[in-house]
């Protein structure tokens, strides 16, 4: 069962994740809040909260750098986004990056199974992105 840490990391991962595929090695407070509309604070809180879970070290001044853990929290994250995005426009859903967002929120895990078991041998979204490997 996912919980509510579960749902807000994932998010933080995505757009952890996003940063990496820049090239970025420590990922930032600004970079975060970027991607996903928050507050500098709020995004260096966040950072801060999956550093104290173990999913990598936190720099002061520079972000967060994350450990293999960390690698394959945000690897598995943007995988079942990417997934959804595959799902949704087989189905014809026009934004559907956005659709993904929502629906990854309330997903349950026979339902990542079922995308997993349906697309996961798909290597790029419908966006052109790489889904990862985990």
């Amino acid at each position: 069962m996912r919980t509510k840490f579960d749902i807000k990391t994932e998010v933080v991962f995505r757009a952890v994740y996003s940063a990496l595929e820049k090239g970025l090695a420590v990922i930032g407070p600004t970079q975060v809040a970027e991607e996903l509309g928050i507050s500098k604070s709020t995004a260096h809180k966040l950072l801060n909260e999956l550093s104290e879970a173990g999913y990598g070290v936190y720099v002061p001044k520079k972000g967060l750098v994350l450990n293999e853990k960390g690698e394959m929290k945000a690897k598995e994250a943007i995988r079942m986004h990417r997934l959804i995005e595959c799902l949704l426009a087989e189905l014809g859903v026009e934004d559907f990056c956005r659709e993904a967002e929502k629906i990854g929120m309330v997903a349950g895990s026979s339902f990542v199974e079922a995308l997993e078991a349906r697309y996961g041998d798909r290597k790029v979204c419908p966006c052109g992105k790489k889904i990862p490997e985990v």
